[in-house]
């Protein structure tokens, strides 16, 4: 009888045995430090510069901490957002751009964009920052006028009027871009840019189309002091 009691103590004890080393490997195989990870404090719109009030530090399991999370607020200052981004997000180093603007903006909402390529002879035009105002002169193809420009507001005639030469005032650039369609912005010194956005009505797009497809763009400004 002695021996029966023995022998289900011994498999009482085995069986604590296991039960003990499954509960410790199963704890040390879910163990997870604990890192500090950058998270959004609110929503912040795409094209925004990030501020220290928009971010939070928060401790968050290794596991759960994307390769490309950001891990320093210092790192995201002054940056700009690629898109949106929405409150309690792990903020992503590709979620970020470390230029200026990243797209062309309009500042009236009620305008358009309109872009045009830059030639060769306009080198001035390669100074310009967006935000700057310019002139617009349309020159026709001489010879080669087959109908009247369409009809715009803030373009006006350039005297004689049977010259076809037109000119559209203060007109805002929205941004240079180069030859990759990259925004360039102030840092961009050694970056040729290959087109301009302006920030038009949409029946001055319209001319602007019609003034591309029939003769040649002119752009001149007052140096900026």
């Amino acid at each position: 009888m002695k021996r029966f009691v023995w022998i289900g103590a011994a498999f009482a004890i085995v069986a604590l045995l296991v039960t003990a080393e499954t509960a410790i490997i199963s704890s040390a195989s879910g163990y997870d430090t604990k890192e500090m990870v950058v998270f959004t404090k609110t929503d912040v719109p795409g094209n925004t510069v990030i501020t220290a009030d928009m971010l939070e530090i928060r401790e968050t399991g290794s596991s759960t901490i994307h390769p490309d999370a950001v891990k320093n607020i210092g790192e995201a200052l002054g940056k700009r957002t690629v898109a949106g981004l929405v409150e309690g997000e792990m903020l992503l180093k590709a979620r970020l751009s470390a230029g200026g603007r990243i797209v062309a903006i309009a500042e009236d909402k009620n305008k358009r964009l309109f872009s045009a390529e830059l030639k060769v002879d306009q080198a001035n035009a390669w100074q310009f920052s967006d935000g700057q105002f310019v002139d617009i002169i349309y020159v026709p193809n001489q010879g080669e006028i087959k109908e009247q420009a369409p009809q715009a507001g803030g373009v006006t005639d350039v005297p004689p009027a049977s010259g076809g030469v037109k000119i559209m005032k203060n007109v805002r650039i929205a941004g240079l871009i180069d030859e990759d369609g990259q925004l360039l912005g102030l840092a961009d010194s050694e970056k040729i840019p290959r087109y301009i956005s302006f920030e038009v009505t949409q029946d001055q797009a319209i001319f602007l189309a019609y003034a591309k497809s029939n003769g040649k763009l002119e752009l001149c400004c007052i140096p900026e002091q």
